[in-house]
C-alpha cells in the first residue's frame, strides 16, 4: 500500500497547478467495508476468423466459410440470473471490408410493424449488436433490425448513466443488413421455427468514428461486442399481433444477451463481451490470443460503480486532495489496494494488484489507464 500511495502523492503533485490552491493532502482510513465481489463480470470471448468468401447479405449462413465458423454460447437473460425460453446464437467472420454477423433466433411467431427507418425498433422483437472498437466505453454504436429488416443505427458519445446521449441522425454507411424468415410473417394459424439476421458492418466507418486512421482491424486486435435479443409477449385481436398489455399497461419486455451484462441495461459497455480478430482463415488452427488487463479493468469498473452510483457515493463529498485508502480486495485469487483521490473535478481510484504488480488508476467518468 505505500508504493500506491507514494504513486498516489506523486501523481497529485504533477496534476496541481496555479489555478488551485495548494492544500495539505489528507489520508484516512475508509471506515467502511466495500464488497464487489458479487458485482465483477468477466466478459464472455469470441474469436472471428477471416473468409475469403464472396459474402453475399441473404440472412442465411449458406456460404462455406459460416458452415466452419463456431456459434457462440447460447444467449443467456440479461441479468444472467434466468433461462431464456427462445434459444439465440451468433456467428462471426471477417475481412479487410466488413465484420459479418450471424443471428439466428428460435421463434414460433415471427412478427413486427415497425417499417420506418431508425423508428424504436426495440418495440418490436429484435435483434441488437453494441460494438466499441477500442475498448474505452467512449464512442460507441448500437444496430437494431426487426424481422422487416427495418434497422436503426445509432450511436452514444458515452453511457447514459454517464450523462451520454444517442445520436439518431448517424448512419452506418455501407451497412448491409437482410433477415430471413423460417416461417411466415404475421401469420398467427401457423407456428414458426426461426428468423435470422445477417451484417455486413464496413470497419472504415465503425473506426472513423473512434478517429483511427486505419481501416480495418489487424489480427490480435480486440474489440468490445455484445448482442441483446428483445422479446416482447403478444396478444392477438382478430388475427393481428400486438404487445401484450395489462391492466392497459405494456408487460416488460424480455432482454436475451451472449455476454452477462449484471442487470437490466445493456448500456454498461464495460460488461460487453470481447471480440478477437485472427489473421487465420476460417477452419484453420491459430495461437490462442490473451486479452490483457480484464479482471484489472473489470475490477477498476465494479469499484467505480459502487463509488459513483451505489453504497459509497458518500465519498465524493469528501474535500478536494483527500484520499482516503480503501480495505484490501480478493477477487478470483487477486488481492488489490485501492486508494481513492477526491479531485476538484471529480475522483480517482488508484489501484495495485499486488498478485499481478500492476497499478492503474480510473476516473469518475469510466476512463482506464494503466500505470
Amino acid at each position: 500500500m505505500n508504493q500506491l500511495l507514494v504513486c498516489c502523492l506523486g501523481l497529485l503533485m504533477v496534476a496541481c497547478t496555479s489555478k488551485k490552491p495548494r492544500t495539505e493532502t489528507k489520508t484516512v482510513l475508509y471506515e467502511n467495508t466495500i464488497h464487489i465481489d458479487s458485482s465483477i463480470i468477466i466478459p464472455s470471448e469470441y474469436t472471428a476468423y477471416r473468409t475469403a468468401d464472396n459474402m453475399v447479405i441473404d440472412g442465411q449462413a449458406v456460404e462455406n466459410a459460416w458452415s466452419k465458423a463456431a456459434y457462440t454460447s447460447t444467449f443467456i437473460d440479461i441479468e444472467g440470473v434466468k433461462e431464456p425460453k427462445y434459444k439465440t446464437q451468433v456467428k462471426m467472420l471477417w475481412d479487410d471490408a466488413y465484420l459479418y454477423v450471424y443471428a439466428e433466433l428460435e421463434e414460433p411467431h415471427i412478427w413486427g410493424n415497425i417499417k420506418k427507418h431508425d423508428a424504436v425498433v426495440f418495440y418490436n422483437n429484435d435483434f441488437e449488436v453494441f460494438i466499441d472498437p477500442t475498448d474505452d466505453t467512449y464512442n460507441y454504436v448500437e444496430i437494431e433490425v426487426n424481422a422487416l429488416n427495418t434497422v436503426w443505427d445509432l450511436c452514444l458519445n458515452k453511457a447514459y448513466r454517464f450523462g451520454g446521449h444517442a445520436n439518431d441522425y448517424y448512419e452506418i454507411e455501407g451497412l448491409k443488413t437482410a433477415v430471413y424468415l423460417g416461417g411466415s410473417l404475421n401469420d398467427a394459424t401457423d407456428i414458426d421455427t426461426f428468423w435470422s439476421v445477417e451484417m455486413a458492418i464496413p470497419f472504415e466507418v465503425l473506426l472513423q468514428r473512434k478517429r483511427k486512421t486505419v481501416k480495418h482491424p489487424k489480427g490480435g486486435d480486440y474489440w468490445r461486442i455484445n448482442f441483446s435479443r428483445v422479446q416482447w409477449e403478444h396478444d392477438l385481436n382478430d388475427g393481428m399481433y400486438s404487445l401484450k398489455k395489462e391492466n392497459g399497461k405494456r408487460l416488460p419486455e424480455y432482454n436475451w444477451v451472449w455476454s452477462n451484462q449484471g442487470a437490466i441495461n445493456m448500456h454498461l459497455p464495460e460488461h460487453w463481451g470481447y471480440l478477437v480478430f485472427s489473421d487465420h482463415l476460417v477452419g484453420k488452427e491459430a495461437t490462442e490470443v490473451t486479452i490483457p488487463q480484464v479482471l484489472n479493468k473489470q475490477v477498476a469498473y465494479a469499484l467505480l460503480e459502487q463509488i459513483k452510483f451505489g453504497k459509497h457515493k458518500s465519498l465524493l463529498d469528501s474535500s478536494p486532495q483527500t484520499m482516503y485508502q480503501l480495505n484490501q480486495l480478493e477477487i478470483r485469487q487477486n488481492l488489490f489496494d485501492v486508494v481513492f483521490l477526491k479531485t476538484y473535478v471529480g475522483f480517482e481510484l488508484y489501484i495495485e494488484n499486488l498478485t499481478s504488480k500492476e497499478q492503474f488508476v480510473i476516473n469518475e467518468e469510466g476512463k482506464f489507464k494503466l500505470l
